[in-house]
């Protein structure tokens, strides 16, 4: 995944105090990684367990990452989050559950469709910026039924915060699920959040962006 800042690492944010034990564990050699354990914060009340595939460029081998940790954000609770953007795709499976290391069961990656569903989207993806522009045009699959465009920023000396990107993405995505997991943060600024279930028709030219678009917020996170 080269240069890219794993969104599986990001998924799960800890704060001070304590409260319930969870199993915490990273792994991309398969699901039963090392089974230890961490105190979760005290204003934490859920453990949460992640499996996510993510892919740029000409990657063509899937190898999912399984994490396991105590959940701060229960936006990413029980979700299934698909974004295709540019050379980078993105499946992401999440369970959460409320007791004392509860976080065991294995958890399945949803998989992929190469199946269109009739939409097309602008694409482009760029880490490190804010800004990226569409030299391509999606045929949308599957449970990606949105055209998105999101663009996070970041002050001086939180430059790898940066991204931006237009493409397909599921609906779960478009409403939390991109602030979530791509601009967490607090010195992350939210600058572009917008979804559009109206894409260039088939075989047709896409727009700059698609007409209705709505945005879903703006603001310092």
């Amino acid at each position: 995944m080269g240069e890219l800042l794993s969104l599986c690492m990001l998924a799960a944010l800890l704060g001070p105090g304590g409260a319930i034990s969870c199993y915490n564990c990273t792994s991309s050699e398969g699901y039963n990684c090392t089974m230890d354990q961490a105190t979760c914060p005290g204003t934490v009340n859920s453990c949460i367990t992640i499996a996510c595939v993510e892919e740029h460029g000409d990657e063509d081998k899937e190898k999912p990452v399984y994490e396991k940790k105590c959940n701060l954000d229960d936006r990413l609770c029980n979700q299934f989050y698909g974004l295709t953007a540019g050379a980078y795709r993105l499946r992401w499976n999440s369970t959460c559950c409320r007791a004392d290391r509860c976080n065991l069961p294995e958890i399945t990656l949803q998989p992929s469709s190469g199946v269109p569903n009739g939409l097309q989207c602008p694409s482009c993806f760029a880490r490190g910026s804010d800004v990226c522009v569409p030299s391509e045009v999606l045929n949308c699959t599957g449970l990606q039924t949105q055209c998105i465009q999101f663009a996070a920023t970041a002050g001086p000396g939180f430059e790898g915060l940066r991204v931006a990107f237009m493409g397909c993405a599921t609906h779960s995505l478009c409403v939390v699920g991109a602030v979530a997991l791509f601009a967490p943060q607090r010195q992350a600024v939210l600058k572009t959040n917008m979804c559009s279930a109206g894409g260039a028709a088939r075989g047709g030219a896409a727009p700059p962006w698609p007409r209705g678009a709505a945005p879903l917020g703006a603001a310092p996170l």
